[in-house]
C-alpha cells in the first residue's frame, strides 16, 4: 500500500482570477490616451505649420521669355507658402499656360521645390490682327508684350485672327511656311536669318522677301538641299559684286534666274569704266 501524499493527490478548488485589477488598469489606460489625445489637440500645430512646414527656397531652369516670378505664379508655388503643396497639379497648371511645351516640377532637400520648363521658342510671326508668334509645332502665341514679338520671319497670306492663343495650326500655308523655316536653317544653307517675309498666298509658288528687299520665287514646297545651295551661292555671289538683286527665280531645274536692279547695273558699270 503506498503512501505517496504529493499535491497531485489533494483536490483543492482553484481559485478564479481577479478581473476587478484588469478592468481598473484598462479604464486608467483609456484615460491616460484621452489625456494624451486632449493634450495634443492644444498643442499651436498650425503655427508650428506656418512656421517650418513652408517652402524655404524656389529654384527655376527653363525660362527665357517668361521671367522666373511668373512661372512661380502660374504653378503656386512661392518662398513661405504651403511645403505640402500638390506638385501634381503644379506641373498640370505650367502646361496650361500656351508658351509652356513641357514642365516639371520636384521637391529638391527638405524644404525646396525645383521648377524646370520648356518654352515654346517663335519661329514664324503670323497675322492677327496685328503679329502674333507661331511655335515649331505649329501653336499660335500671343506676344507677351504688346508690340514687341520675336524676330522671325512673317508668315503673309493666311490670317488667324479667328484662332485662340494656344490653337494648334496645321493647315497647308502653316505646315508650308514651317517647312520653309526648316530648309532655310538647315547647316548646309544657313539662309534663314536673311528672310523677312514667307509669302505662301499663291498655291503653286511661295515667295521669300529679303531682308535687303530682294524677291526670291520658289516652289510651293521647299526644294532639295542641293537648290537650295545655288541660291545661297548666287546671294554671295551677288554681294561680292555689289550687285542689287530685285528677283531671283529658284523655279527651274539646274537654273537660279537673277533679275538685277537697274540702277545696280549701272552703278557696276560706271565704276568698271573710271577704274
Amino acid at each position: 500500500m503506498g503512501f505517496y501524499q504529493g499535491r497531485a493527490l489533494r483536490a483543492e478548488p482553484l481559485r478564479p482570477r481577479s478581473t476587478r485589477g484588469r478592468r481598473v488598469a484598462r479604464v486608467f489606460k483609456v484615460l491616460g490616451l484621452l489625456a494624451l489625445l486632449t493634450g495634443l489637440a492644444h498643442l499651436p500645430w498650425e503655427s508650428w505649420r506656418k512656421r517650418f512646414a513652408v517652402i524655404a527656397d524656389v529654384r527655376v531652369a527653363g525660362a527665357e521669355y517668361l521671367d522666373a516670378e511668373r512661372i512661380m505664379q502660374l504653378a503656386g508655388i512661392e518662398r513661405g507658402g504651403d511645403l505640402l503643396v500638390d506638385l501634381g497639379r503644379a506641373r498640370q497648371e505650367l502646361l496650361l499656360h500656351a508658351r509652356i511645351a513641357e514642365a516639371d516640377v520636384k521637391r529638391r532637400g527638405l524644404r525646396g521645390v525645383s521648377i524646370r520648363i520648356t518654352e515654346r521658342r517663335p519661329v514664324l510671326l503670323v497675322h492677327h490682327g496685328v503679329p502674333w508668334e507661331l511655335d515649331s509645332a505649329g501653336v499660335l502665341l500671343a506676344p507677351l508684350t504688346a508690340g514687341a514679338v520675336a524676330d522671325v520671319p512673317l508668315l503673309t497670306g493666311p490670317d488667324f485672327e479667328s484662332y485662340p492663343e494656344g490653337a494648334l495650326l496645321r493647315t497647308s500655308e502653316v505646315r508650308r511656311g514651317l517647312e520653309w523655316v526648316h530648309a532655310l536653317s538647315l547647316r548646309e544653307i544657313q539662309l534663314g536669318g536673311r528672310v523677312s517675309e514667307i509669302d505662301v498666298s499663291n498655291e503653286r509658288a511661295t515667295t521669300l522677301l529679303l531682308m535687303n528687299g530682294t524677291r526670291v520665287i520658289s516652289p510651293a514646297w521647299p526644294p532639295d538641299v542641293r537648290r537650295l545651295s545655288a541660291l545661297r551661292v548666287a546671294l554671295v555671289d551677288l554681294d561680292q559684286r555689289g550687285i542689287a538683286a530685285q528677283e531671283v527665280d529658284l523655279r527651274f531645274e539646274d537654273q537660279v534666274i537673277v533679275r538685277p536692279v537697274e540702277s545696280s547695273l549701272t552703278d557696276v558699270a560706271t565704276a568698271a569704266r573710271t577704274s
